[in-house]
């Protein structure tokens, strides 16, 4: 709806044009009339018009001085003349100026006005439709150059250095302060094994556009299969943080993504490069403290990531491997391991290196195993937070590496035979198990397999089964509050009193005071 302003200061004129026209039929409305210039320009000043009709001779401001002051106001605005036939050197200087005509009062006709409004409105069209097109063209040439921008800064981060030529001829906003973001989609590894690769490029491309769309100056780069490095001017103290924060928490909204951030300022495009690097291992934080965060970066020497560790020299990781080999519950392995990692300043590749090492030493206490299987080691790259490895570390351990079964004096044909026989007890020592069912298995005399078992682990059978048994005993220990008779079941003991002496003499503690002193450890 075109605005229409008239000013006259003859109401029987002003009225008469009010009445001549269907305004809003033709898409236009009447939205106030004047006596004179001056109250006319008042009305300018606060409101915008689209057309103006206006009057030459009036009191206090003419008709020309007025459409001065209104096109000044409003450039856009579209004026109509009314005049006199005495009135016409102020007609050519009101022509002079742009007015669309001009109109006599003696002979004004209702379709001569109505056809210089509809001309009117199409000049008003067709301006409006060029400056969307300039706007097009100014907002394509604005994108075109900061993706050239993106490009460059690229090739400063991957040849990790920014030249004095290149940074001669970088974004004048470099110069100042400006905020380095490392953005990194959460959960990315479920979206590409549920949506495809193809989609999670695709959404971090609609990040990198939003980016665009939302913020005039900076530019937005894809720096890793799941994440963006974001440069944008500092506007004031502690302003980065929350434009980040609104910005992340619109993308998340409409996206229905979660994201973790790290920030960190520079200036001057030197700087740049500490920026990123800084920014990254601000975000790399949210592994040890939970994802959807925005982590600030603590400077430069916050920024140290040490070697990787050597667990034979480095650390004395033997409280860990015994808690294993002593059938103590994973999650208390597990706890010994969370407690280091967390005292030490090590980034979460070097802490998943270190739990690969320390699950590949579990496994070497299998007889047959030599190393972590691959499947595993994948696994343990792709947890994103500390909570995650260990959950994933404490499932392991239950489910392969609770129950050691010894390494054999020699791989040969024996060998073969008691290994058959430790798979087939690892399977049933909950069960009603003898030495002659088990020798049944591998189709020995109960005696040959006796003298076999001993020479090949190093223990007797029965010995190694109550073994297996009270590790058991203190996986379901560890569970829950079940009475002792159930623990005893459970574990393959038929009788809680025999159950109760032989797990005090294995471990030094009752099943009752075992217990307890998990509960005790667990407290902070």
């Amino acid at each position: 709806m075109y605005k229409v302003l008239i000013v006259d200061d003859e109401p029987v004129i002003r009225h008469g044009i009010s009445a001549f026209i269907d305004w809003e039929k033709e898409g236009m409305s009447v939205e106030d009339h004047y006596a004179n210039g001056a109250e006319a320009l008042a009305a300018l000043e606060s409101l915008s018009f689209d057309i103006l009709i206006t009057d030459i001779k009036m009191p206090l401001m003419n008709g020309i001085e007025l459409m001065k002051q209104a096109q000044a106001l409003c450039p856009w605005i579209k004026v109509i003349l009314i005049s006199n036939y005495n009135d016409f050197e102020y007609v050519k200087e009101g022509l002079k100026l742009g007015a669309v005509d001009y109109l006599l009062k003696l002979t004004l006709k209702k379709d001569d006005l109505l056809a210089v409004l509809r001309r009117s409105i199409s000049m008003l069209e067709e301006e409006r439709k060029q400056d969307s097109e300039l706007s097009l063209y100014r907002q394509g040439a604005l994108y075109l150059e900061r993706k050239r921008e993106e490009q460059e800064m690229k090739r400063w981060i991957v040849q990790e250095q920014v030249s004095p030529a290149a940074a001669a001829c970088a974004p004048v906003w470099l110069e100042e302060p400006y905020a380095c973001v490392y953005l990194t989609l959460d959960g990315a590894e479920e979206w590409r094994e549920n949506s495809g690769y193809l989609y999670v490029q695709l959404l971090l491309e609609d990040l990198q556009e939003a980016f665009y769309e939302r913020m005039e100056k900076g530019s937005a780069l894809l720096v890793a299969e799941s994440s963006l490095f974001l440069i944008f001017p500092k506007q004031e103290e502690e302003a980065a943080v929350r434009q980040v924060q609104v910005w992340k928490k619109g993308v998340e909204a409409e996206w229905n993504i979660s994201t973790s951030a790290g920030l960190a300022i520079g200036q001057g495009a030197g700087r740049l490069l500490k920026g990123y690097a800084e920014s990254r291992f601000a975000c790399q934080r949210r592994f040890f403290e939970g994802l959807g965060g925005l982590f600030e970066s603590g400077g430069p020497e916050s920024n140290h990531e040490p070697s990787l560790p050597d667990l034979e020299h480095a650390d004395d990781w033997e409280p860990f491997f015994e808690m294993i080999r002593n059938g103590d519950p994973a999650s208390h392995a597990i706890d010994f391991a969370l407690e280091r990692w967390k005292n030490r300043a090590l980034s979460p590749e070097q802490v998943q290196h270190e739990a690969c090492v320390l699950l590949a030493g579990t496994y070497r206490l299998k007889a047959g195993a030599k190393s972590l299987p691959s499947e595993q080691l994948e696994l343990i790259r792709k947890t994103e937070t500390l909570e995650q490895l260990a959950s994933f570390m404490v499932g392991e351990l239950e489910q392969n590496c609770m129950s050691i079964i010894p390494q054999l004096s020699d791989n040969g044909y024996g060998g073969q035979l008691i290994t058959r026989a430790l798979e087939y007890i690892a399977a049933h020592f909950t069960e009603n198990l003898t030495l002659q069912s088990v020798a049944d298995t591998i189709h020995l005399s109960k005696s040959y397999f006796s003298l076999l078992f001993k020479k090949q682990t190093g223990r007797n059978f029965i010995d190694y089964l109550i073994e297996l048994r009270i590790r058991e005993a203190k996986r379901l220990l560890a569970q829950d509050d079940s009475r002792i008779y159930d623990v005893a079941q459970g574990a393959g003991f038929k009788d809680v009193k025999y159950f109760s002496k032989v797990f005090k003499k294995g471990t030094g503690l009752t099943p009752v005071e075992y217990r307890e002193s998990l509960k005790w450890s667990a407290e902070p």
